[in-house]
C-alpha cells in the first residue's frame, strides 16, 4: 500500500526495472551530500532491493514518486524502522536536483505522514537531517516536527539532527491548516 497522490505527486513501489531511476538519485553525489555521499551502481541496486524487500516484508519503503502532470521522476519519500530503534519508524525524502525548490519535499512528506499517521497508525514518527542542510531543517519545522537531539549516523559517522513528531500534534497542525485554507 502507497501513500496516495498529492496535489502535485504521485507514488508507487519500486520494481526491478526501476535501476536506472534508483542510481540516477542515489549515485549522484549532490542529492547524496548530507546523507553520506553518492552510491556506487552496486550500492543503489542493493539500496533498490532493499527498499522491496522492507515492503515485501513490512509493508513500506522510500516509494517513487512522480509529478503527476508530466510523469518526470521526482526522487522518493518514504518510512522505515529507524536503524538506532527498529521500534520506530523513520521518515524520509530524497529529491532529484529536478525537483529541488519547488516544494515538492513537503508536499511528499506531508503525504507520507498522512500514510503513516492515518493509515498505519503509527503513534510516533522521527526524520533526521545532516548538519547544514538547512532546507531539510525548515521543512521539518513547517510540517510540525520538533528537534529531539544530534546524533552521529552510519559508518561515516555524520553528524544528524534528529526530530520526531506525534500523530496527535500531527493531526492538530492539520486541522489548523484545513481551517485555514
Amino acid at each position: 500500500m502507497v501513500p496516495p497522490s498529492s496535489t502535485r505527486l504521485t507514488f508507487r513501489s519500486w520494481t526491478d526495472k526501476d535501476i536506472g531511476l534508483a542510481e540516477a538519485l542515489w549515485c549522484d553525489p549532490e542529492v547524496t551530500h548530507y546523507f553520506g555521499g553518492a552510491m556506487t551502481r552496486d550500492q543503489a541496486h542493493d539500496r533498490l532491493h532493499a527498499e522491496r524487500e522492507r515492503e515485501t516484508h513490512l509493508g513500506m519503503q522510500y516509494w517513487p514518486m512522480f509529478v503527476r502532470e508530466t510523469g518526470e521522476f521526482a526522487g522518493c519519500a518514504g518510512l522505515r524502522p529507524w536503524q538506532l530503534d527498529p521500534e520506530t519508524i523513520e521518515a524520509g525524502v530524497h529529491l532529484m536536483r529536478s525537483a529541488w525548490g519547488k516544494r515538492l519535499g513537503e508536499e511528499a512528506l506531508r503525504a507520507v505522514l498522512a500514510h503513516g499517521f492515518d493509515t498505519l497508525g503509527l503513534p510516533t514518527i522521527v526524520a533526521g537531517h545532516g548538519i547544514g542542510h538547512d532546507n531539510s531543517q525548515k521543512l521539518l519545522e513547517r510540517v510540525g516536527f520538533d528537534y529531539t537531539h544530534n546524533i552521529l549516523w552510519g559508518p561515516k559517522a555524520i553528524e544528524v539532527r534528529i526530530y520526531a513528531i506525534r500523530a496527535e500534534i500531527w493531526r492538530s497542525t492539520q486541522t489548523r491548516e484545513d481551517g485555514a485554507r
